[in-house]
């Protein structure tokens, strides 16, 4: 009985959240792995570098993977398009799916994602400016 209960611990499916959850409870997401859409933020290199919900005004950054953990994703074509699209664009959302880690940066604990996947990758349309009239 412990070898199934240890498999689906490994194996059950991401918790379904938003990322204002997760910033306003982080102690129930903390070592878990979810699924989130938001506005993916573009850092060095204009590589993808967090998620951003303005609604809340929470932000997420990903954790920077080691390279086998990169070379992985770097094998998705989703993956591939988001870095690509977050490059040319200024708003792309996207699913990603990862575990929430807490890290200790500068002696400050915050949390991160440690990024598993992207899903459904979209460049959005910046909305326009009121015209004047």
């Amino acid at each position: 009985m412990f070898v199934p209960l240890l498999l689906l611990y490994f194996f059950s499916p991401p918790v379904k959240t938003t990322l204002c959850e997760i910033i306003r409870h982080p102690e129930t997401f903390t070592d878990k792995v979810v699924q989130l859409r938001a506005v993916v933020e573009s850092g060095v290199e204009d590589l993808p570098a967090g998620v951003a919900d303005d609604t809340c005004g929470a932000e997420l950054k990903f954790l920077t993977p080691d390279d086998e953990h990169f070379g992985r994703l770097l094998k998705s074509k989703a993956f591939r398009k988001l870095i690509k699209d977050v490059k040319r664009n200024p708003l792309v959302e996207a699913t990603v799916t990862g575990t929430v880690r807490r890290v200790v940066t500068d002696q400050k604990p915050e949390l991160g994602l440690a990024l598993d996947s992207v899903e459904n990758v979209v460049v959005k349309a910046l909305p326009k400016p009121p015209r004047d009239r």
